[in-house]
This record gives structure tokens, C-alpha cells and sequence, in this order.
């Protein structure tokens, strides 16, 4: 149940949360990278510390700068991301970082 919650919780920030204006302006402005990227990281941990599993400064900073240089380069694009289309291979790498990101705290945390 914990992956499910966490999956959700990433759902809910990744999509709604984030809104077009973040959306459209996270590559080309450095406050809206960092908004969406604390808004995500914050909507995880919450939903972790609500599980009932302690969190630390290495948690908050593992998913917001993971998340937000993989946001940037998918926004900008940059690297892998001037080879993928946007809506097709570059969203399904970037949802697939973000979920990385989710089972290696889970990992560390203990919640398998």
C-alpha cells in the first residue's frame, strides 16, 4: 500500500499540483523550477511522514534535486531529451526518473 500512496501522492503533484503555469515556464525560469520541484518533493515526504516513516534533510534533498534537474533538462530539453518527443519518450523517462526516485526511498526507508 505505501508504493500505491507514494505513486498517487506523485500523481497529485506532478499533474494538478504543478498547473500550466509552472508547466510551461519551469525550463526558462529558475522560481518556477524551484516551486514545482519543493511542491513535489514536499507533497512526497508529506505523504511519507504520513505513512508513519521518519524524514530527514538527505530525503528532501535527494528528490528535489534529482526532480528538478530531470524536470529541467525534459523542460529546456537538454541531453537525452533533444532525442525524444516531448509527450512520448521524454514523458515516459522523466515519469520513469520520478518513480526511480520513489523506490530508492522507499529502499532507504525501509518500506518494502
Amino acid at each position: 500500500m505505501p508504493l500505491l500512496v507514494l505513486i498517487f501522492a506523485h500523481l497529485l503533484a506532478d499533474y494538478p499540483l504543478q498547473g500550466d503555469f509552472l508547466a510551461k515556464t519551469k525550463g526558462s525560469n529558475v522560481i518556477s523550477l524551484i516551486s514545482h520541484a519543493g511542491i513535489w518533493t514536499g507533497t512526497i515526504l508529506v505523504a511519507v511522514h504520513l505513512l508513519g516513516y521518519q524524514v530527514n534533510f538527505h530525503d528532501v534533498v535527494f528528490l528535489f534535486v534529482v526532480h528538478a534537474i530531470a524536470d529541467y533538462c525534459k523542460a529546456k530539453p537538454i541531453g537525452i531529451y533533444t532525442r525524444l518527443d516531448n509527450l512520448k519518450g521524454g514523458l515516459l523517462l522523466d515519469q520513469g526518473i520520478h518513480l526511480m526516485q520513489i523506490l530508492v526511498l522507499m529502499a532507504a526507508k525501509g518500506m518494502f
